[in-house]
């Protein structure tokens, strides 16, 4: 399989996005999604409050879970909300423009004023390329358009991380975020090795991440949840090749 492994010897894989969830929500590893949001926005982060999402067992046994994302505060003023997308269903500049008003709009009750609205920022980490660009980490800022110079929204913003594109580059010992990614990509031990070495946050990462694997009720969770997004596609498949014999038919009765 490609991100939870069959073999119960083997790690089970950070692009699996309820191992994903798992490792940077649960209590006590907030250090890690802090070094890795902290290197990625280039903000200094004095505090981070992750939100722990106790439904989640319950609402992956019901196989009612659609959308595992990772959602935090930081600094008491800025909403983050991280999601891992693993297939490309074609909409996820659609998808994250979603997870992004959702954010603003969930801020504010009603009668409260405008003016304590924090930044959002909405960060989607792909396993496929979105853009033509050669940069694996693109940002949105929002300008004026005869004046490119003027930034006129500073409370939504967007990141890209392709991982593909990723994989390809050669790894700079001095960037962090690169450390976290070779990590979440899951894809060259050899490379985990070597930012291990270096990355002490990240060697803690991997040691739980390897805790994770060897326990069979984490196991059968992150298998669990492979299998829901895989009917789901299988399920999305055969309505299109239904669709398309439909139309054929229809084509040769013309």
């Amino acid at each position: 399989m490609d991100y939870t492994e069959n073999n119960k010897n083997k790690k089970l894989s950070m692009r699996n996005d309820y191992v994903f969830k798992r490792i940077f929500t649960k209590k006590g590893n907030e250090d890690f999604l802090k070094e890795f949001l902290s290197n990625l926005l280039k903000i200094d982060i004095k505090k981070i409050e992750v939100e722990h999402d106790i439904a989640l067992e319950k609402e992956l046994k019901d196989e009612k879970l659609g959308v595992l994302d990772v959602k935090a505060v930081l600094n008491d003023n800025m909403e983050i909300d991280i999601e891992l997308q693993i297939e490309n269903e074609h909409n996820i500049i659609e998808r994250s423009t979603f997870y992004g008003t959702r954010l603003i709009s969930s801020q504010l009750e009603s009668g409260q004023d405008y003016l304590n609205i924090k930044p959002s920022i909405v960060i989607s980490i792909l396993n496929f390329n979105v853009f033509e660009y050669e940069e694996y980490i693109n940002s949105t800022v929002m300008v004026l358009d005869k004046h490119r110079e003027c930034e006129v929204n500073r409370y939504l913003k967007y990141y890209y991380i392709e991982l593909p594109k990723f994989r390809k580059r050669k790894i700079d010992e001095e960037d962090k975020v690169s450390d976290w990614l070779v990590f979440i990509d899951s894809k060259d031990e050899k490379r985990i090795g070597e930012v291990m070495e270096r990355n002490e946050k990240v060697k803690k990462a991997n040691e739980e991440l390897e805790y994770l694997s060897g326990d069979a009720a984490e196991r059968s969770k992150a298998e669990l949840r492979e299998k829901y997004k895989k009917d789901i596609t299988s399920a999305r498949e055969h309505g299109i090749r239904i669709g398309e014999e439909k139309s054929r038919k229809k084509y040769m009765k013309l």
